[in-house]
Formats: C-alpha cells, structure tokens, sequence
C-alpha cells in the first residue's frame, strides 16, 4: 500500500494489462461506456504532456467489471511529499467518471472518494463528448494538480506547535 494513497476493494486489486482485458458494454443513444483502460490510457498520457509521471499505481473493479476504482501515485513530490490522484469510471451508470487530486487519496468500492481537490465529474453521453470529456478532464485534473500549493501547505502543519492540555 503506499504512503500517499488508499484503494480498498473486496475484489481484490488487479494491474493495468489486466484492466485492458476487460469487456466493456455497447453503447445506447444516451450512455457511451468508457473503457477503464482507456481512463486510465488518457489520464497517464496527459499527466505527461505536463512531465508528470506515474511512479505506483493499484486498480479495482466490481464483481461484474463495470465499476473501476484506481489511485495513481504521481513523481511529483517535494519533502516527505507525494502527489496522487483518485479516479473512478462506471460503465453501469451507477456514477460518474471521476477524479480527485491530492497530498493523500481515497478511493473504496463503496463509494467513499476523497482527496484535497475534486476537479473532475464527467457523464457518459455521446462518443464525441465522452472522448472529449476523458481527455479534458484529466487536463483539467493535472492542471488542478500543477497549481496545488502543497508545500505552504505541509510547511504550516510541520511548523505547528501542539500546546499541553492545561
């Protein structure tokens, strides 16, 4: 498990080749599924375009395989820092494509999703809107992620005295 980020599933955890194998439903005129590859694909490439690069990373689907749940462990750090992001994708429409960026990340099959910011929240609507969607919201979630001031952040808490109970 690693420092920065918590995946917790009752399925079990399972790697990006195996995520690419798994099916994904046909589309209807008003939900376009996303592969969980193809999320995962996107998020990578365009956390790259900004020369930031996945150091560790856990992936998690549901018992039926529409559900994903992932955190990505990101280069990006600074003393006794480290960057990660949380994503979820449905191809059930039991919730949207999502992400959150953070100093620490939480993502559990039962929906629980936290991280400092939330950028993204994307439906599944059309196959020009939903490729258009996937790849602008992870440029909207890397960019949330370039602008984060973790540092003053993490320097007030390291400077913060803790007083004795009088």
């Amino acid at each position: 498990m690693s420092e920065t980020s918590t995946l917790i599933s009752c399925t079990g955890r399972i790697t990006r080749a195996e995520l690419a194998k798994l099916p994904t439903p046909p589309a209807t005129e008003t939900h376009i599924p996303i592969p969980h590859a193809a999320v995962v694909e996107t998020l990578v490439e365009t956390l790259s375009h900004r020369r930031m690069s996945v150091v560790g990373e856990e992936f998690a689907v549901s018992k039926d395989d529409m559900e994903m749940f992932g955190v990505l462990d990101l280069e990006t750090s600074f003393e006794g820092c480290r960057f990660a992001i949380g994503i979820r994708n449905a191809n059930n429409k039991r919730f949207r494509l999502a992400c959150t960026v953070g100093l620490r990340v939480f993502v559990c099959h039962n929906l629980a999703f936290w991280g400092d910011y939330s950028p993204v929240l994307a439906k599944h609507s059309s196959i020009s809107r939903s490729k258009m969607h996937c790849r602008s919201a992870w440029t909207v979630c890397s960019a949330t992620l370039s602008r984060c001031d973790g540092r003053s952040r993490v320097g007030g808490l390291n400077n913060y005295q803790l007083r004795r109970p009088s």
